[in-house]
């Protein structure tokens, strides 16, 4: 299981807003288009399933899946980071 990367854990110790723009910087770095937005600590993102599988490989990879909970929430996904 990958441990969380530097970048990661530096952007939560320095508060949520460092984290949710860093978290938002590399989301639109893989997929340009997409449509994101976050509640609650919560990201809601509107994109393609193909793009989407992108987004989980580069969650996951960098995060860990037991620190990630994905659920598609009618056309978009939410993405709660624990």
């Amino acid at each position: 299981m990958p441990q969380p990367n530097f970048e990661y854990k530096r952007a939560l110790a320095l508060g949520d807003k460092a984290f949710e723009a860093l978290v938002t910087t590399k989301i639109l770095e893989i997929v340009p288009e997409a449509k994101l937005a976050w509640t609650n600590y919560t990201l809601f993102l509107k994109t393609s399933d193909g793009d989407m599988q992108r987004v989980t490989n580069y969650l996951a990879s960098t995060y860990g899946m037991d620190n990630i909970d994905i659920n598609q929430v009618g056309e978009e996904y939410a993405i709660d980071f624990m």
